[in-house]
C-alpha cells in the first residue's frame, strides 16, 4: 500500500493512506478534508501524525505531547462531514520536563480542581496509572462534569483522561421537556427527534458530520436537569 506524504507546518506530515476499490476517490477526498482540518489547528504544529480511511471511518494514527493536542486532533476530525466515525490511537508522550508521578500527578489534579471556579465543590474522586486520570464521584449539572475534564486536561504530564462521573441532578427543572426541545432546535437539527424517558434524553434522527453530532450532545446536557442522553443519531452524507 503506498503513501502519499503532505509536509505540514513545523516539519510534520501526515500520512494519507490510499484505498483501493471502486471507493477510491471518495476515500481520499476525505482523507485530504481530515488532513485540512488537522492543519489548522495550531495545537499539532510539528507533530507526526498519520490518517487512514476505511469505510467512512478516519484512524488517527502517531505521537503528541500534550493530551489536549490529541483532543484537538479528535476533534478535527469530527468536523468533516461525510465522515461516520474517528478512531484514535494518537499516543500522548509529554517531553521529559512535563512528566510526573502518579502520585504527583494526582496531587495536581486534585489542586487544580479545588482552584477552578467552573468546578463546583462536589466530591470529584482523582486516580491516576500511568498518566491517565480518571475521574469519578458525582454533580448536580452535565456542565460540572465537563469542566472537571477541561481542568484536568490541561495538566502536564497527562496521557489520558476517562470522566467517570455521574450526574445527578437535583430537581427537574420547570419547562424541562420544552427546554431540551429547544437545545436541539437551537443546533438546526431539523431531523433529529427527541424522546424523554424520565430525566434520560434520546436522540434520534441524522446530521452531516461527527461535529455536528457532538454539538447536539453538548447542548442537551446543558439543558439543567439532564442525568443521562442515549445517542442514536447517524451520520449520513
Amino acid at each position: 500500500m503506498g503513501a502519499d506524504e503532505i509536509p505540514a507546518s513545523g516539519g510534520s506530515s501526515i500520512e494519507l493512506w490510499l484505498s483501493g476499490g471502486g471507493e477510491r476517490v471518495a476515500q481520499v477526498t476525505l482523507q485530504r478534508r481530515v488532513w485540512e482540518e488537522l492543519r489548522e489547528e495550531t495545537l499539532l504544529a510539528g507533530a507526526d501524525l498519520r490518517v487512514e480511511l476505511t469505510d467512512r471511518v478516519a484512524v488517527l494514527d502517531g505521537t503528541v505531547d500534550y493530551y489536549l493536542a490529541k483532543a484537538a486532533a479528535e476533534r478535527a476530525a469530527r468536523r468533516v462531514e461525510g465522515l461516520c466515525g474517528v478512531e484514535s490511537r494518537i499516543q500522548v508522550r509529554p517531553r521529559a520536563a512535563h512528566i510526573q508521578t502518579d502520585a504527583d500527578l494526582t496531587a495536581a489534579a486534585v489542586r487544580a480542581l479545588e482552584w477552578s471556579a467552573f468546578v463546583p465543590r462536589e466530591p470529584i474522586t482523582v486516580r491516576v496509572e500511568s498518566g491517565a486520570v480518571t475521574l469519578g464521584g458525582a454533580v448536580s449539572r452535565a456542565g460540572d462534569r465537563i469542566a472537571a475534564e477541561d481542568v484536568v486536561s490541561r495538566l502536564g504530564g497527562v496521557t489520558d483522561v476517562r470522566n467517570e462521573i455521574a450526574v445527578r441532578p437535583a430537581t427537574r427543572p420547570a419547562r424541562f421537556r420544552e427546554r431540551v426541545r429547544e437545545a436541539v432546535q437551537r443546533q438546526h437539527a431539523r431531523h433529529v427527534a427527541v424522546e424523554l424517558r424520565g430525566d434520560t434524553v434520546v436522540l434520534r434522527g441524522r446530521v452531516r458530520s461527527l461535529a455536528e453530532r457532538d454539538g447536539l450532545e453538548h447542548a442537551v446536557w446543558n439543558v439543567p436537569g439532564v442525568a443521562a442522553l442515549t445517542d442514536e443519531v447517524e451520520v449520513a452524507l
